[in-house]
């Protein structure tokens, strides 16, 4: 089965809204319904509670939306076109306000998920006629993520407030802000805990996180926190991974949690849109992504072409990961969709020809972005993408120990190694890199990351790594007056 059920309703009965992390909006029981005490007598009631968090991955503010908004149009890897809205047009500009729509809602459903995760947490003393392991393993998955909402507010809005419990009256109107160290120490401490205890790929449902997941994403996060040691220790225990042959099998349906997949969000266009526009308060799921729509449907965004120039001569990830009516920027291209049945030109928006078999890559004839679309095989894009996103897949993890290999003194031979088994994938197939020292190796990482990953979430924080990129967004307007501790 490729999804698993996300059960809300039981959940709800006694945790209530979790609103933001402003504790004085949290209704933790309603004296109507059942008590927690109540509630966890049960693995089933247990599963249900663990389960929760992932609406608020789905939601509009996190993986069905804002993520990849907030991440490629900040990183640069973005340029707008057409009727692109205003919050996401600051986000290119790197003007983001504190009342950014986009923004707002990337605080609230991270925040929210962190909520329904410490709401398991801080209920393990109230689990009854539950085996021990399942309890473990539960805490387990729910603390990974934990880790990953925080990692993914801490990365955007550097010092935030931290919240471990549900005891609203801790501190009166709301947290301050907590040092960025503490933040990431939170979290590293919620990876390991998750790395020790979640089951082993191969034995774990898809779409909860194995041992090996947690183990990727500690080892991001402590190269982001500048503990390259630490990284390589962490990377070295994600085992049981291998490069898929086929670049493009990582962004399509038929790909999802294959041999190179370690972590994905799930998306299924077969149940719906579910509550994808308006899912607010985490009653509903959000089933379908809106990526594929807005990057290559609507072309509300093209790639940049400071991202463009990043590939190398010949690189086929650039027909891989674009569409592009010539092959004038690396050599290749990629003009067809629709099973080769038709063929991108430049014209107004929405135009084909008396055959139906042009179709406008926009007027600006640039490039656009094929990766994470429908568009291979179907005639045109909808807003109901069931593609999941991949958040963690071991090319990521292959450069990161790369990364972290070069950065802890480690061996330059080793640190190329890796990279080149990313550039030697078959599809790929590009020369080997053959350079010395610790500065040209890391400008070699940096750009293979860049054109693996380019449109996957991930060069702004390799900018904040290699290029010490101080930007970060503001606290949103809608927390700073909740709390007057912030």
């Amino acid at each position: 089965m490729k999804k698993f059920k996300i059960f809300i309703a039981s959940i709800l009965v006694v945790v209530g809204i979790l609103i933001s992390c402003d504790e004085s909006k949290i209704d933790l029981l309603d004296p109507n319904e059942s008590s927690v005490e109540a509630f966890f007598t049960s693995t089933v009631q247990l599963q249900s509670a663990v389960t929760a968090p992932y609406t608020f991955l789905q939601a509009e503010g996190n993986y069905s939306r804002y993520q990849f908004y907030i991440n490629d149009n900040i990183a640069g890897e973005n340029y707008a076109v057409g009727n692109l809205e205003a919050d996401k047009k600051d986000m290119i500009d790197r003007q983001v306000k504190v009342s950014n729509n986009g923004s707002n809602l990337y605080w609230q459903h991270n925040y929210q998920g962190i909520g329904r995760c410490n709401f398991v947490i801080e209920n393990e003393p109230n689990f009854k006629n539950i085996p021990d392991n399942i309890i473990t393993t539960s805490i387990a998955e729910v603390r990974f993520l934990r880790g990953l909402f925080y990692f993914n507010l801490v990365a955007k809005y550097g010092e935030i407030p931290l919240v471990l419990d549900l005891d609203p009256d801790k501190v009166k109107g709301g947290r301050p802000k907590s040092p960025i160290a503490d933040i990431y120490n939170a979290i590293v401490a919620d990876l390991e805990f998750a790395a020790a205890n979640l089951p082993a790929k191969g034995t774990q449902e898809n779409g909860r996180p194995t041992s090996g997941a947690a183990w990727a994403l500690l080892g991001k996060v402590l190269l982001q926190s500048d503990d390259a040691a630490g990284a390589k220790t962490a990377l070295a225990n994600v085992t049981g991974y291998s490069l898929v042959d086929e670049y493009t099998d990582n962004f399509t349906v038929a790909g999802e949690h294959n041999d190179e997949s370690i972590f994905e969000v799930h998306f299924d266009e077969s149940k719906g849109v579910g509550d994808a526009w308006s899912l607010r308060d985490g009653t509903g799921n959000a089933e379908t992504t809106f990526r594929a729509q807005e990057y290559s449907g609507w072309f509300n965004v093209k790639p940049s072409q400071t991202l463009l120039d990043e590939y190398e001569d010949d690189d086929m990830r650039y027909a891989f990961t674009f569409y592009s009516l010539d092959a004038s920027d690396n050599g290749t291209m990629t003009d067809t969709f629709n099973n080769g049945e038709s063929r991108y030109v430049a014209h107004d928006l929405g135009v084909a020809d008396e055959n139906d078999n042009l179709i406008s890559i926009g007027e600006d004839g640039n490039p656009a972005w094929r990766k994470y679309q429908n568009l291979d095989n179907r005639p045109s894009e909808t807003p109901s993408s069931g593609i999941n996103a991949r958040v963690l897949r071991y090319a990521d993890v292959l450069l990161m120990k790369a990364e972290a290999e070069i950065r802890s003194g480690g061996s330059e031979a080793v640190a190329l190694g890796f990279l080149n088994e990313v550039r030697a994938r078959p599809s790929v197939s590009m020369d080997p890199v053959n350079v010395t020292g610790t500065d040209a190796i890391l400008d070699a990482i940096k750009h293979e990351r860049w054109v693996e990953l380019a449109g996957e979430q991930s060069r702004w924080l390799d900018l904040q790594r290699f290029d010490n990129d101080p930007y970060l967004m503001p606290i949103p307007n809608k927390e700073l007056t909740g709390n007057p501790n912030l």
